[in-house]
């Protein structure tokens, strides 16, 4: 893995402000089904090379590790960027990661070039990837998944199937024969939900029956995890500086006692939760490194602690910011919702706060018998 120093960090983070911040975002249809901003997506790809961060370099990336990820994610969360990042990057190509067999090499060399591509979660509530999808001896599958990220414009779709031997994760081409994929209206009205069904839909195994895939779901919740604090950090400088600003009874609000308190618990929040997602971070790039047991359980307890601290943290500053923004705050016209419905929906995505609170115990109860 390719060592990136911290001020290589602040120049990806700066260079992906400020092409998210040299695009308009695309107008919000009235049926809630998201749009996707083409233009940054090849700006992020072609440009930056965002996809191949994860990739390592003998498959055409960068092998950067989960740090530069994250601070890419954070960045795109900042300005609730509509480009499929998270999908293709913090959950695909994660998986992808921990799979063993030549071709996921092949599909990871595809991501880095540009290629989008989401995961068919078993259970989007749970962090499980037990599948009952059963996988045909003609490499085939069927099974319909109610909520898919960004699956209407995936070229690549990856699913978790059970084999005879056990479960293997499997790629399946978007276009192929046998997958039908239907646009769904969001709560999020920036980010696209797909329904995807499969009918003897052609796969490609990429992961030998029985594989410990467990690992890239825990890598794609530290994902999850830097969108949150995106939210958190974005909705407290927006709030830092409305209150600077807004003027009542010839004061500016920020002046108010009440006002002050409010604000340092939201930082207080903030800031527990980025440090919670910088142990994650690495954890994570210790497994990578070094895959085992040993590294796979430590990535489960601060993915766990982390999708928990972060979510909890995101959806607080999100709801406490907009009621500092008085009356405009709860308008259509204010982006405060569009950050509140993003907060909202990473919160269940993959499980809930509760969820992972009672994982991390079971994980922590295992570690220590």
């Amino acid at each position: 893995m390719t060592q990136v120093s911290a001020e290589d960090m602040r120049y990806l983070a700066a260079a992906v402000r400020d092409a998210a911040a040299g695009t308009t975002r695309p107008a919000l249809p009235d049926d809630g089904r998201a749009p996707t901003d083409d233009r940054l997506w090849k700006v992020l790809t072609e440009q930056i090379g965002t996809s191949g961060l994860l990739v390592p370099e003998n498959e055409g990336g960068s092998g950067a590790g989960m740090a530069a990820l994250a601070a890419v994610l954070e960045e795109l969360s900042r300005t609730l960027a509509a480009v499929p990042v998270l999908s293709t990057s913090g959950m695909a190509t994660v998986l992808l990661r921990v799979a063993d067999l030549p071709e996921a090499g092949r599909f990871l060399e595809r991501i880095a070039n540009g290629a989008r591509a989401s995961v068919l979660w078993p259970n989007m509530s749970m962090p499980d990837l037990r599948s009952s999808m059963q996988l045909s001896t003609r490499s085939t599958v069927s099974g319909r998944f109610e909520i898919v990220l960004d699956g209407a414009q995936c070229e690549l779709l990856l699913a978790v199937a059970q084999a005879e031997e056990g479960q293997v994760l499997v790629a399946i081409e978007g276009a192929a024969d046998g997958v039908v994929r239907h646009m769904l209206p969001s709560l999020d009205l920036t980010r696209g939900l797909s329904m995807v069904e499969l009918d003897d839909a052609q796969v490609t195994p990429v992961s030998s029956p029985g594989v410990n895939l467990t690992p890239g779901l825990d890598l794609a919740l530290v994902n999850i995890a830097a969108e949150q604090v995106g939210i958190a950090a974005n909705r407290l400088d927006a709030a830092l500086d409305w209150v600077k600003q807004r003027v009542q009874f010839d004061r500016v609000i920020g002046s108010f006692q009440a006002v002050k308190h409010s604000l340092v618990d939201l930082y207080m929040e903030t800031e527990m939760a980025r440090s919670a997602l910088d142990v994650a971070i690495d954890a994570s790039d210790v497994f990578l490194a070094r895959p085992n047991e040993q590294t796979a359980s430590a990535l489960t307890t601060a993915a766990s602690l982390a999708k928990a601290i972060c979510g909890d943290a995101a959806m607080r500053v999100s709801d406490e910011s907009l009621h500092l923004f008085g009356g405009v705050g709860f308008t259509w016209e204010h982006d405060a919702h569009l950050y509140f419905r993003r907060a909202k929906t990473l919160e269940g995505l993959l499980g809930s706060p509760a969820v992972h609170r009672a994982r991390l115990s079971a994980s922590l109860m295992h570690r220590i018998r």
